[in-house]
């Protein structure tokens, strides 16, 4: 039980300080990536980059350094357990502490709501809580779907930004959405922005499921604003509802399935959250594609790094 509540010490709020070439205040300029996976091949092509921890994020990390405010899904724990390709190859992840500044440096916070999160169970999800926050980024959502764990305010440029995590494979959706819809309404009377990060749908699919697209519709009728999602290892099509954007899926950031062009591209997700002279709250958004090389690094294609 106290491994349990230790998470809750860092609070449901913490605190960015701004750098020095932070946006103005009357704005703030988010991107959001999808899986970031630093075991199997990610790890061995790490080892080769003369055990260059950075090696993963070093072709995107000129793109992620233009925002404000950087979050991502990290698909596995960090834990000090040895590396064994046979043992990630059964898909039980875990990844090297030392990339844990590495992760630092590119994102500020990152989403533990997955179904690789949990692979080494309480114990590793206690692990990587304390090496992430060690190396100085931050964490919210619960691969269970625990209450009390399910959402982070972040504070930043004057901005109250509230990104709230759901895992569709951690149980029955009956017991699990109203856990999500309750942390989206909760959320909506504290922050400016609302952000639901879902880790769910079918893996592969090119279109998101029925139970996406209803959790999605669910999520933004609970005063979400925008839903970004991943899981499917592809790009699914965004959709507007009620004029609110649901990503279904951004697919791959940082992985090694390298058997398919679209497991080898996904996309980043700029929001910008805007407040005007009358202090109303405007919000867009804008997919930003990228391509990942046969070294597990993602990249920007020519024809994205040139638009503004």
């Amino acid at each position: 039980m106290k491994k349990y509540f230790a998470g809750l010490f860092f609070g449901m709020i913490f605190f960015i300080f701004p750098p020095a070439h932070a946006a103005q205040s009357n704005q703030i300029s988010i991107i959001f990536a999808g899986d970031i996976m630093l075991d199997r091949s990610v790890y061995l092509a790490t080892l080769a980059d003369q055990k260059n921890y950075e090696h993963p994020f070093l072709l995107i990390a000129p793109e992620l350094a233009k925002y404000d405010l950087r979050i991502a899904n990290l698909e596995g724990p960090i834990t000090n357990t040895t590396f064994d390709l046979a043992r990630s190859k059964k898909m039980s992840f875990t990844f090297n502490p030392k990339f844990a500044p590495a992760i630092a440096k590119n994102f500020d916070i990152v989403s533990l709501a997955n179904n690789h999160t949990y692979n080494f169970g309480e114990a590793g999800l206690l692990s990587t809580k304390n090496y992430l926050h060690t190396a100085g980024t931050e964490y919210f959502a619960d691969p269970l779907n625990r209450a009390g764990y399910t959402t982070r305010i972040i504070e930043k440029n004057n901005f109250k930004i509230a990104v709230v995590g759901y895992h569709a494979f951690a149980g029955p959706e009956k017991k699990n959405i109203p856990v999500i819809i309750a942390a989206i309404k909760d959320a909506k009377m504290h922050a400016d922005a609302v952000i639901v990060m879902p880790h769910w749908g079918v893996e592969y699919a090119a279109k998101p499921s029925s139970a996406q697209i209803a959790a999605g519709h669910a999520f933004i009728d609970a005063g979400a604003d925008a839903v970004i999602g991943g899981h499917p290892h592809v790009i699914e099509p965004m959709e507007t509802y009620k004029g609110k954007p649901i990503y279904y899926s951004l697919g791959n950031f940082i992985f090694d399935q390298f058997f398919s062009r679209a497991t080898m591209q996904g996309e980043l997700v700029n929001v910008v959250v805007m407040r005007d002279e009358s202090g109303a709250i405007k919000i867009t958004t804008k997919p930003i594609t990228y391509e990942i090389n046969k070294k597990a690094q993602p990249f920007m294609t020519p024809a994205v790094a040139l638009l503004p």
